[in-house]
């Protein structure tokens, strides 16, 4: 059995793990490790700071945390500092696996005001859960975080898997992107599949709006981002669309069983439903046994995807780590047929690839 004393330093390596995160993020944010990845030599930290149109004594005491982190190295002299090029990949802002990184940034997102609500959640006589609205920095990270998914991974290593998907949306069809928040998905899929046509939805305008910026400028005549609650679809989108898409929306919802009664119906017979959600197992037993990392999962679930469920009356509040047998278990209940659950491009998260039947089976699904 593992010592108190054991027990106590592994919970100051998880301490010391975390305040590194923090200084991590900063240094992200502000453009640190792209600055020394794109230094030919070791720079001092004023040299470092001038470069940046930075205040040097900050950046002096993140290079102290960095260094003693052993993330960014000191030279000979002691007074100069590098980034390892092996090590920029994962640290810079196009680094090929910067997604190592991304997921630490929400963590300062979810510190302050957000950490205060959350706290307050759990006392009996507390709130349900918190506002999306106390969630807008979080959703600018997010958006870095699925850019580089979305432009890179989703439709080679996830759409492409399926040649059937592919040629529909090569030939032409009509997509919805149920909870696209800033429509980086959207667009990607739109600049790639200029045949098809795509709705963008998301429950908060005000997410929306770099989408529309960005479709704009590109001259995007297939693309449109509407306003709308995901339980809850115009009444006059019956069987309208071709394909559904969610990415690591589907657990965050309020309602999901709503939800995905309105994929069902706003779906055309032999429609595709796909949706990416983070990879998990129902049991936390399975999740400790079979996965790596998962508590950061469950952290992170725990301070945005629960209470932004639960703060409206009935929410569900899955969380992120739901799992993959409740997810085909609330798809199948919905009426949808599960072709595949399989891992993404990667192993970064799962999907459910899924149809809605199509002729006589489906009328009696959607009457009972």
């Amino acid at each position: 059995m593992e010592s108190s004393e054991d027990f106590a330093a592994r919970m100051n390596t998880v301490l010391v793990h975390a305040c590194t995160s923090m200084s991590i993020s900063v240094g992200y944010e502000v453009g640190l490790f792209d600055l020394l990845a794109g230094m030919k030599e070791p720079k001092t930290s004023q040299e470092i700071a001038d470069a940046g149109d930075l205040k040097e004594r900050y950046v002096r005491e993140w290079l102290g945390a960095m260094v003693c982190a052993k993330i960014v190295e000191l030279d000979s002299t002691g007074e100069k500092y590098y980034l390892p090029p092996s090590r920029a990949q994962a640290l810079t802002t196009d680094g090929p696996l910067a997604d190592a990184v991304l997921e630490g940034l929400l963590l300062p997102t979810l510190g302050g005001e957000v950490y205060s609500r959350v706290r307050e959640c759990f006392k009996k006589d507390g709130p349900r859960g918190v506002s999306q609205d106390h969630y807008s920095d979080t959703h600018r990270v997010i958006g870095q975080m699925t850019k580089g998914f979305h432009e890179n991974l989703c439709i080679p290593g996830v759409v492409y898997t399926y040649p059937e998907l592919r040629d529909k949306l090569e030939k032409g069809i009509i997509v919805l992107d149920i909870g696209c928040g800033q429509g980086v998905s959207t667009i990607t899929h739109a600049k790639t599949f200029p045949n098809s046509t795509f709705y963008g939805v998301d429950f908060l305008e005000e997410s929306l709006k770099p989408g529309k910026e960005k479709a704009d400028n590109l001259g995007l005549k297939n693309v449109k981002f509407l306003a709308y609650d995901a339980a809850k679809l115009p009444e006059d989108w019956d069987e309208k669309f071709d394909y559904v898409f969610m990415h690591d929306a589907l657990h965050d919802q309020a309602y999901p069983d709503k939800v995905l009664r309105e994929v069902y119906r706003v779906l055309s017979p032999g429609g595709i439903y796909l949706a990416l959600e983070p990879k998990s197992y129902t049991k936390v037993k399975d999740n400790l046994e079979k996965l790596e990392g998962i508590a950061i999962l469950y952290t992170l679930s725990l301070m945005h995807c629960m209470p932004t469920s639960l703060f409206f009356e009935g929410g569900m509040g899955l969380g992120a780590a739901w799992g993959r047998e409740k997810a085909v278990e609330m798809i199948t209940e919905a009426g949808l047929e599960v072709d595949q659950a399989a891992l993404n491009e990667k192993g970064i998260g799962q999907h459910f690839y899924c149809k809605k039947p199509s002729g006589e089976t489906a009328r009696k699904i959607q009457k009972v």
